[in-house]
């Protein structure tokens, strides 16, 4: 089968999994798909350089990536997973409650964007603050609600156990301080007209964190380079690892998982819009920091292609992945993303119907290739 043709089955696989169709014949389209995905590079096994974005990720800090966390596809233990819940309520409550000091107007003005300085820790004990520097978007009128869908995304990357999306939250700010913060800076002046002001004198805000995890080293001086998702030659390097059945030469297995997990979260959330993706070189990681476009009202069928064509050909995913898949079913879905109903709603109920079967899709593809290669083999990272 031509790569056209087996593209054009990996898009049609997708819009025709609805949730009544039976397991069997999920399973059966996924097998299809599984075992005309051989691509030429496989064939040929002609080497590929790796960039030298790449080269510059210390093996040490590749190594230091919490390889049994990221490893094992065991249920965490209580202790651990009440560790976790923790650690995430911690870090809300920095994001939401730690003191803002400057304000700084990025990009264009009408995308109401900030570099916030934040002053990490006066909130919670007393201690002496460390100022991090955060991104913070206000709420605006054109789109008051535009915040929830990165939000969304965060929590859905927090319940399948992904290590590449920083904490997000939101977080309501008067708008007297605001304008405080902000200064006499003209652009941002003109801005304040335009966000959207609740009742009560407060504008909804999202918040995030400068890199992935709790606070800590890599939200003090992160060492991050941006690179465009469409193009840049490190996709193709990741892309023929995750073809290969076996370790390839020159593999990194943190910065592999990093790459499958953006895949699998940016297809789950119909997120086919990603513009870029960034290498953190100190922590030896990936993450996403711009995650605006995702659970989109309308996802066209070609907008996820880059992602299902490279999922279609992954001859490797992590166990953990695989595993939390298995476990977010439709309730657990609708308590992460919909966790206080339709006046908390983070996505609208259309999107929890297509991300289930997105998730089906997306097991079912996992499990052709443990059907043809056997678990230890596909689960291996």
């Amino acid at each position: 089968m031509s790569r056209r043709a087996r593209s054009g089955l990996a898009r049609g696989l997708p819009r025709r999994l609805g949730g009544a169709v039976a397991p069997r014949l999920l399973v059966a389209a996924a097998l299809l798909a599984a075992s005309c995905a051989r691509p030429s590079s496989e064939r040929s096994g002609a080497p590929a350089v790796a960039p030298a974005a790449l080269a510059e990720v210390a093996p040490a800090a590749l190594a230091e990536v919490a390889p049994s966390a990221r490893s094992s596809g065991e249920p965490p233990a209580p202790h651990v997973a009440n560790a976790g819940a923790a650690a995430d309520a911690r870090t809300a409550r920095a994001l939401q409650r730690s003191p803002l000091r400057a304000l700084r107007l990025t990009g264009k003005p009408t995308d109401g964007r900030f570099e916030a300085t934040l002053a990490l820790g006066a909130a919670e004990d007393g201690a002496a603050p460390r100022e991090v520097r955060v991104k913070l978007a206000p709420a605006q009128k054109k789109s008051p609600l535009a915040f929830r869908r990165p939000l969304a995304f965060y929590h859905l990357a927090r319940a399948l156990g992904a290590h590449v999306v920083p904490a997000a939250a939101a977080r309501r700010i008067g708008i007297g301080e605001l304008a405080s913060l902000i200064g006499r800076e003209p652009a941002a002046r003109k801005l304040l007209r335009r966000l959207a002001v609740m009742n009560d004198g407060t504008v909804d805000a999202l918040v995030l964190a400068p890199a992935p995890g709790p606070p800590g080293p890599r939200w003090i001086a992160p060492r991050r380079q941006s690179i465009r998702f469409d193009d840049a030659p490190e996709l193709d390097v990741w892309a023929r690892w995750a073809r290969s059945p076996s370790p390839a030469r020159g593999e990194r297995a943190p910065i592999l998982r990093d790459y499958l997990e953006v895949l699998a979260l940016d297809y789950l959330a119909g997120n086919g819009l990603r513009k870029e993706i960034v290498i953190d070189v100190g922590a030896g990681a990936l993450s996403v920091e711009a995650n605006a476009s995702a659970f989109p009202l309308h996802v066209k069928a070609h907008e996820l292609d880059r992602q299902l064509d490279r999922l279609v050909e992954a001859a490797r995913f992590p166990r953990a992945l695989r595993d939390a898949l298995a476990r977010f079913g439709p309730g657990e879905a609708a308590a992460v993303l919909r966790p206080g109903g339709i006046e908390e709603e983070l996505v609208p109920p259309r999107a929890l119907i297509e991300l289930e079967e997105r998730r089906q899709a997306l097991l079912s593809l996992i499990e052709a290739r443990i059907a043809d290669r056997g678990e230890d083999a596909v689960l291996s990272l």
